[in-house]
């Protein structure tokens, strides 16, 4: 029950922004296990979004030829929808993991009776349980009411991006799309990363941009190379 109480009171923070009212990919698969990290894409294949089990980005990748995929005017709207679904990918299949785990059952172990403690001490524990309990539910229900409305612009170092951020949360994404145009890939993915961990959303597992060099190497492993990219790419 107290586990639940909390989830709701920490899902009454959260409103997604406008953009997210509107779909341009298909809803995402689902991984049946656990992961290190999850990943979602968006439909024109020219966006990646790859966050931790805690729902923290570890890296973006964006395609070398995203230009020809994805209209710039809609590459910020990508950028949202894909990065929520990512979210939501690591945080559906994180939560069915803990409750199959819940499920399991118990090992049982066995005690005599002499152990068991008197009724008059089963009863004192019980209380103050139910005391504990009832002292976290106020606290999160007085830290909700304490949640700030107070939405903060954080705009990217090369101005490619800016970012709507509420309570620690991603609220609202722009992008412009002038800079956009002109911007090399690894510009963009240096971009994307260093705001992203501005806003804190970043893991400290989290890869900045590939190197040039780091690129190449990774090209001649992966045969789709061109859905990828590194820092300094034209």
């Amino acid at each position: 029950m107290l586990e639940e109480e909390l989830g709701k009171l920490k899902l009454a923070e959260l409103h997604l922004p406008p953009i997210a009212a509107t779909r341009m990919s298909p809803l995402p698969e689902f991984p049946s296990e656990p992961a290190d990290e999850y990943k979602a894409i968006d439909a024109s294949r020219s966006l990646w979004v790859i966050v931790d089990p805690d729902g923290k980005v570890l890296r973006f990748d964006v395609s070398s030829s995203w230009q020809s995929r994805l209209p710039v005017a809609e590459f910020g709207q990508a950028l949202m929808m894909t990065y929520l679904d990512a979210l939501r990918i690591a945080a559906t299949v994180e939560r069915q993991a803990r409750r199959d785990h819940r499920d399991e059952p118990e090992p049982v172990e066995f005690q005599s009776w002499s152990g068991m403690p008197d009724m008059d001490t089963w009863l004192a524990q019980i209380r103050e349980e139910q005391a504990a309990i009832g002292r976290q539910l106020r606290e999160a229900r007085e830290n909700a009411d304490k949640v700030s409305l107070e939405v903060t612009a954080l705009r990217s170092p090369y101005g490619l991006v800016t970012l709507q951020i509420r309570n620690g949360a991603l609220v609202g994404l722009t992008a412009n799309t002038a800079a956009l145009s002109q911007a090399n890939i690894g510009q963009v993915q240096q971009d994307l990363w260093e705001v992203f961990g501005d806003a804190g959303l970043t893991s400290d597992r989290g890869m900045a941009p590939l190197s040039q060099s780091r690129r190449r190497r990774r090209a001649e492993e992966d045969p789709e190379e061109d859905l990828w990219k590194g820092l300094g790419a034209q």
